[in-house]
């Protein structure tokens, strides 16, 4: 069997998972700096590494910065993606994209959607997701590879601004409605099966199972900062203080279980995770958790009122 080479279009928190993971793994890979807006700079980044396997992790994810950039958004979150499957159709090359979950809404917690399930999207965030997806496929080669992922709320034990958990730490008031998510940690085991067997098509990356922001503050109050104020608000009242309205979503993992085998369910891993974060919070040096906090702080700033509780974080 041909070992993989793995070519990454994007720089944020998903792909330096990626680059860790497969690194650790001996595989071959590579992050591009390659703007994807830009279809020649795509190709020429594709014809340069020849890889077996590209994989968009480039968004714009903010909801907030995507309303209010709207073109800049489309940009890359639509079009970028269709030059990287422009490229990776005429070059035969496997093509892995990450969508969102979120392009979904639930009711209620025995609402679980389903792959087939027609997106609702409720921000233009979701909304170039949702395009992206019909984009991508569109006057592709009846021979064109590509396989779309949504996960759900991502979420880790890395001291990332950019993690959903760590956000949280800086927040004071959590909505008490179903949501489930996607533990970054086990989504890089299941992609590196869903690449061997060069799976199609759209996949539901997510734990099975479902919380609430609520159940999650506890935990976070509970192993990574006790002085953290954990108040019940309701979802009415949170659409008051954000721009943009967010979803609640449970996506059904039934596909990913049958083409995988297990997955963990997502309160056992999300204990685990905010377990594992509160230890790296320990080992962390004090400037580094500064910085990635003070980025938190300014996300947070833009749709609710930070606690004054997260500069403990620095004492760990």
């Amino acid at each position: 069997m041909v070992q993989d080479k793995i070519l990454i279009f994007g720089h944020g928190q998903m792909a330096n998972f990626l680059l860790n993971y497969f690194t650790a793994k001996n595989i071959p890979i590579l992050i591009s700096p390659a703007d994807i807006t830009d279809i020649v700079q795509a190709e020429k980044a594709v014809v340069e590494y020849q890889p077996t396997v590209v994989i968009n992790a480039a968004a714009k994810t903010n909801l907030e910065w995507c309303a209010q950039n709207k073109l800049q958004t489309f940009n890359v979150n639509v079009l970028g993606a269709n030059n990287i499957a422009q490229v990776c159709d005429e070059k035969k090359v496997y093509f892995v994209h990450f969508s969102s979950g979120c392009i979904l809404a639930s009711i209620n917690e025995n609402d679980a959607k389903t792959e087939t399930d027609i997106p609702a999207p409720i921000s233009y965030y979701s909304w170039t997701k949702v395009w992206a997806e019909n984009l991508i496929p569109f006057r592709k080669s009846q021979n064109f590879q590509c396989l779309i992922l949504r996960p759900r709320q991502p979420v880790s034990a890395e001291v990332n601004y950019k993690n959903m958990l760590v956000k949280m730490l800086t927040f004071t008031q959590f909505i008490e409605t179903p949501n489930n998510g996607t533990v970054i940690e086990d989504l890089m085991v299941w992609m590196d099966k869903l690449i061997k067997k060069r799976v199609t098509g759209v996949v539901h990356v997510a734990n099975g199972g479902w919380t609430t922001p609520y159940e999650i503050g506890l935990l976070l109050k509970k192993y990574v900062l006790p002085e953290l104020p954990v108040n019940k608000m309701t979802k009415d009242e949170l659409n008051t203080h954000t721009p943009e309205m967010r979803v609640d979503t449970i996506l059904n993992n039934d596909k990913l279980v049958s083409l995988i085998g297990e997955v963990k369910p997502y309160k056992q891993r999300l204990e685990e995770i905010i377990i594992q974060l509160a230890d790296n919070f320990k080992k962390a040096d004090p400037e580094l958790i500064k910085v990635q906090m003070e980025k938190t702080l300014a996300q947070t700033k833009t749709r609710a009122t930070p606690n004054d509780v997260w500069p403990n974080l620095l004492k760990k």
